[in-house]
């Protein structure tokens, strides 16, 4: 499927050819007809020439002939006035001989040269009536031609209008074409952009992956760690139950004793006891005090171990949380983490308000003892 800015070059491109190719056929129409144009013009003006010939001509032979018919006059009047005069009969008959065949001859050419200029008149009278036709024929010619011409130079106009109407619409596909080339330069440039994003974001994705399961496997592994030490602190706590339980024994073991000791102390100054008493008394007294600072010093250690894991469950929980923004574990491991601190924060509470009473329990029997 082809974008935007190559579907809108293809037309540009397309409507600047359709205008080139129009524009070249209206100039060739209006290069034909003028070149018609002027060939008629051209025939015309040959033909004017020709009749301003033919009208030299025309007026020499009538010139001829009024010269002919005038010496033909002159002819006829001398022969009028030889008849009408008898001295010139007289006259003539002296040189009737000598004269006679000259004028004759002069008669006979001039009759000849009249006869030949009448048939000519004619020929000319025909080939200026021939001659007047074609001049009619010829200004008929000659407006149709300036109507041609006139309408060609309006025409003219028209394609000066037309050629200057393509011109800014080349100018302006020109210009649609450079900002559909930028555009499409733009736009591959963006795409280019967009794939090496989306190449960038693939191995983002794949390292993120990665990360995701690499948390995972310290999030399960920080589980088992906490069950593990869950289960370490039920043994310990079971571990205290019996030492509780023990110290429960030698305080009823040793309230008894004190109530012994007590009654006889009332009948003498010296308490005598036994040397198991003694020694079981000393020993376990001792082992008690130890047992409890050792279990108040592994409390406090606890705690300690307690609050680093617990801000290293923070810095973990963070960093899952920015790696794994859209992650459907961020949830589980809030909720998870929340409830861990929740439980650590409660048992460590229970347990320093349980430490001071079983030390203060502890320190009471060594004193009993």
């Amino acid at each position: 499927m082809m974008d935007a800015p190559s579907v809108t070059r293809i037309e540009a491109s397309k409507e600047l050819t359709d205008i080139e190719t129009q524009r070249k056929q209206e100039a060739n129409e209006f290069s034909f007809k003028l070149e018609s144009t002027r060939r008629k013009l051209k025939e015309a003006i040959e033909e004017i020439d020709e009749s301003k010939e033919l009208e030299m001509k025309l007026a020499m032979t009538i010139s001829y002939v009024d010269f002919l018919q005038d010496e033909l006059k002159s002819v006829k009047e001398m022969d009028k006035r030889v008849q009408g005069d008898g001295s010139a009969k007289q006259l003539e008959g002296r040189f009737k001989k000598g004269e006679e065949s000259e004028d004759s001859i002069v008669l006979q050419t001039i009759t000849e040269e009249l006869e030949a200029a009448r048939i000519e008149l004619a020929l000319v009278r025909e080939e200026g009536l021939q001659f007047m036709a074609s001049l009619d024929i010829i200004r008929t010619e000659l407006k149709h031609v300036t109507a041609e011409t006139n309408r060609l130079k309006k025409k003219e106009g028209k394609v000066d209008s037309i050629v200057q109407n393509l011109n800014f619409k080349i100018l302006r596909a020109k210009s649609k074409l450079e900002v559909v080339s930028a555009a499409e330069k733009k736009a591959r440039s963006i795409v280019m952009s967009l794939s090496h994003t989306l190449e960038k974001l693939k191995t983002e994705t794949e390292e993120a992956k990665k990360e995701n399961e690499d948390v995972r496997q310290e999030v399960a592994a920080t589980k088992e760690e906490i069950q593990k030490v869950e289960f370490d602190i039920d043994m310990t706590e079971e571990r205290l139950q019996g030492v509780m339980q023990e110290l429960e024994k030698l305080k009823t073991l040793t309230e008894s004793t004190m109530r012994e000791t007590a009654l006889t102390a009332q009948h003498s100054s010296m308490i005598t006891i036994s040397k198991f008493e003694y020694e079981y008394l000393t020993n376990h007294a001792a082992s008690v005090e130890e047992i409890v600072d050792k279990k108040v010093a592994a409390a406090e250690a606890w705690i300690e171990a307690l609050k680093a894991s617990e801000k290293e469950i923070l810095m973990e929980r963070k960093i899952a949380q920015r790696e794994l923004k859209e992650s459907k574990l961020e949830p589980e491991l809030e909720v998870y983490t929340k409830e861990k601190m929740l439980s650590r924060r409660v048992s460590s509470s229970e347990e320093l308000d349980n430490w001071p009473r079983k030390r203060d329990k502890s320190s009471s029997k060594n004193f009993i003892f």
